[in-house]
């Protein structure tokens, strides 16, 4: 058992339980969908977290599914909670432009399901996360609040400086990666709620 693993998984589960208390799929359909896939993979990490390594072909399997599944977290979180903002403030035209930050996904996720993984895919998506973190830095400018502001900084955190972090403290960086899409659906849910 990785008490790590299971420790920020915990605060993963524990934020996306908020979310889909506070918002309702009726009036946040884009945020309590981010809170649902982050769901699924807080809970897939606790279980893996908990059991033993399996042996090669088990672990293998296991190794690519916990792949698929932090990539999809990785490019889908921080475009939805855009769609959410956009959509509240006064330039709700261009909201599901963020949506389009799915295509690189579904590149990625064809490449990981296959064996031929493709790392202009990896940068493709890279891309289109920096582009919904300047989108989201934009507006959080625009609309004068710091909460779409600590959005941005977290998504930064958790998908440029992760690595940096896991090149210090090895198998640090998955943790601020898990800690930082816990601290989008957080905001995404305070900001979203508040009066």
């Amino acid at each position: 058992m990785f008490i790590g693993n299971a420790i920020f998984n915990a605060i993963l589960v524990a934020a996306c339980c908020y979310t889909m208390y506070q918002l309702t799929p009726a009036d946040h359909p884009y945020g309590f969908t981010a809170a649902a896939f982050s769901l699924v993979h807080g809970l897939f990490g606790l279980v893996h977290s908990m059991e033993e390594q399996p042996e090669d072909e088990e672990c293998e399997i296991t190794s690519r599914a916990i792949m698929i599944s932090t990539s999809i977290i990785e490019t889908i979180v921080l475009p939805l909670a855009n769609i959410e903002f956009y959509l509240k403030s006064d330039q709700s035209a261009v909201a599901l432009v963020h949506g389009l930050a799915v295509i690189p996904l579904f590149y990625d996720m064809l490449g990981k399901m296959s064996d031929d993984l493709d790392t202009n895919t990896e940068t493709l998506k890279s891309l289109a996360v920096f582009g919904n973190i300047l989108s989201t830095s934009y507006l959080a400018y625009k609309e004068e609040n710091p909460i779409y502001a600590g959005v941005a900084a977290a998504a930064f955190i958790a998908r440029y400086c992760s690595s940096l972090i896991d090149g210090f403290v090895q198998g640090a960086g998955a943790h601020v990666n898990t800690l930082g899409t816990a601290t989008i659906l957080a905001l995404m849910t305070y900001a979203l709620t508040e009066k």
